[in-house]
């Protein structure tokens, strides 16, 4: 399944690899045929009774097959590196692709250190085998095939002592198999888990700086590094160990060979041509030989990256965006009896039913844990409800488009997801053809264009990773800003000014009275502004709706439990 499943990543390129082949395959038989020239050479000038062979004609072919060996050599190497590039360009858009079809559920429920390192290095890893060591087998087995039938041409007495070595070969390569296959999944185990924790802590800085963990996570990164270090030194010893005991063994063959050949040579039961062809196929097998011995090893490492990457490969996407024209969307949304439960906590919300009309405002509030950040994913898409259902316009979402459902919703999540990008390419992200003058007034609205306006390149003012050059405040309001700017008919904001201070959320608040008019919205919040801006309140507890009160005003909210 694992070849099979490699011969379909590859089958795009298939021409160019067996050009590549082919090429590896040319340059086996012309040093095949050098030894057999260099023998010609010997018996014309060594030989007792020389041969009448023209040694120009011999030199001349010598020589041109050596021109050729380069050029081939020039040709393979050039059509290595472009179809090895061709490939890993190829198998990185795919993963990065597949990876962004698939659903939010499954990736919540991944180590992002690994999915990093298996769409990085061990894609590229894989790129390079291909190219370098499968595509080169077929060749390396020639050579060595076609140097033992010649040596058997020249002498089969002394030409059966090479398969001798076969069987200690392939036996040592079943031993190093076992010994490599379940390394190289525990090495490559390693190095996701060290990637994983770099990301987090540079993602987590503020707070371990904060809580003086710096000791703890340095021992913590000092045993992980540890284990991979004793890892990989555990398999360099297997190679360091395989690779010179197959080479001593080879060229303590071709030594007792030597000696051998050079007895029937003073025996006269061999030419000075035929005794020079016949060491130097023995040397020529040196090299496949040693090639083939890291090979098996090189297989079974390729097979725990092949295993992981069809494993992600084979989970299912998301269903493509349409590209149909958009449908207007009225705002209308109905959630009836809707249940979900997470598989690894249980059902978080039971029998939820609301009904949010056309251009209303209505506030979902609640402790942490309520449900309420569930209803907006079921809302868009991200989760599918275990029992009833939620209406767009009178028409279930699980029988609309994704992109047209989510193209619908603009949403400001609770967390500000943003960039390293420059203010205007986070405000402009999904909607890349807005102008400047819609930018500026989506940034008016979000309360945003003053402080972008202060920054040293205003809106081209590059913000940092996640946007730490910022605000906490105004890393919000610039992706309140990356909302608005779509003029969604449905509006999400998700605790969307938590963050900004008491002058500035009076502000927003104003602004949006007129801003959000006609559009269809769901506040996500405990704020009293923001509750002032809702024509009805819902508050759910454990995933049910426990109270709702309409006509809203901040001052009639009762304290919650």
């Amino acid at each position: 399944m694992t070849a099979r499943f490699l011969l379909q990543l590859v089958r795009p390129y298939r021409a160019g690899l067996a050009l590549l082949m082919t090429l590896l395959l040319a340059e086996s038989v012309v040093s095949l045929l050098l030894p057999l020239l260099a023998g010609r050479i010997g018996d014309a000038f060594l030989s007792a009774t020389p041969q009448d062979y023209s040694t120009g004609f011999i030199l001349a072919a010598i020589l041109g097959l050596l021109a050729l060996t380069a050029v081939l050599r020039t040709l393979s190497a050039l059509l290595s590196a472009r179809s090895t590039q061709s490939i890993l360009n190829h198998l990185r858009q795919r993963i990065f692709d597949h990876l962004l079809a698939l659903p939010v559920p499954w990736h919540q429920q991944q180590e992002r250190g690994s999915l990093m390192a298996l769409a990085t290095f061990e894609i590229d890893r894989l790129g390079y085998f291909v190219t370098g060591t499968l595509v080169s087998l077929l060749p390396l087995l020639l050579t060595a095939g076609g140097a033992t039938v010649l040596l058997f041409t020249i002498d089969p007495v002394l030409a059966f002592l090479v398969p001798l070595l076969v069987p200690f070969f392939f036996v040592m390569l079943r031993v190093l198999g076992r010994l490599l296959r379940g390394l190289a999944q525990r090495i490559q185990a390693e190095h996701a888990a060290t990637t994983t924790r770099v990301e987090e802590m540079l993602e987590l800085l503020p707070a371990l700086k904060a809580f003086t963990a710096e000791p703890a996570e340095r021992k913590i990164h000092a045993e992980g590094i540890n284990r991979l270090k004793t890892l990989s030194l555990h398999q360099a010893r297997i190679y360091a160990v395989v690779d010179p005991v197959v080479q001593f063994a080879v060229a303590a063959s071709a030594a007792v060979l030597l000696v051998l050949v050079g007895q029937r040579l003073q025996a006269g039961q061999m030419s000075p041509g035929e005794t020079i062809s016949f060491l130097m196929y023995a040397a020529l097998l040196v090299r496949p030989v040693s090639q083939l011995a890291s090979v098996y090893g090189q297989v079974q490492t390729a097979r725990g990256t092949l295993a992981r990457l069809q494993a992600v490969l084979n989970e299912p996407t998301e269903p493509p965006a349409t590209g149909a024209p958009f449908l207007k969307v009225l705002g209308d949304i109905r959630f009836e009896d809707v249940s979900f439960a997470y598989p690894e906590r249980g059902p978080t919300l039971h029998g939820l039913s609301f009904h949010v009309h056309p251009g209303e405002t209505i506030a979902l509030t609640g402790v942490n844990g309520s449900g309420k950040s569930t209803a907006i994913g079921l809302l868009l898409g991200f989760l599918k409800p275990a029992d009833g259902r939620i209406l767009l316009d009178g028409q279930d979402i699980e029988t609309l488009p994704l992109d047209h459902l989510r193209r619908a919703i603009g949403y400001v999540p609770q967390t500000r997801q943003l960039r390293n990008a420059s203010v205007r390419d986070n405000i402009v992200f999904g909607h890349s053809n807005a102008d400047q003058a819609q930018i500026e007034a989506a940034a008016r609205t979000s309360q945003a264009h003053e402080f972008i306006t202060k920054l040293p390149e205003g809106y081209y003012t590059l913000i940092g990773d996640r946007g730490l050059r910022l605000s906490g405040g105004q890393q919000q309001r610039i992706a309140l800003a990356r909302a608005l700017l779509r003029k969604p008919p449905i509006l999400v904001l998700d605790e969307a000014t938590s963050m900004y201070d008491l002058e500035g959320e009076a502000a927003f608040i104003s602004e949006c009275r007129r801003a959000l008019a006609g559009h269809t919205v769901i506040l996500i919040t405990h704020r009293p502004a923001s509750l002032a801006l809702a024509d009805k309140v819902v508050r759910i507890a454990g995933g049910r709706i426990v109270e709702e009160l309409t006509q809203f005003r901040a001052s009639d909210m009762r304290p919650y439990r």
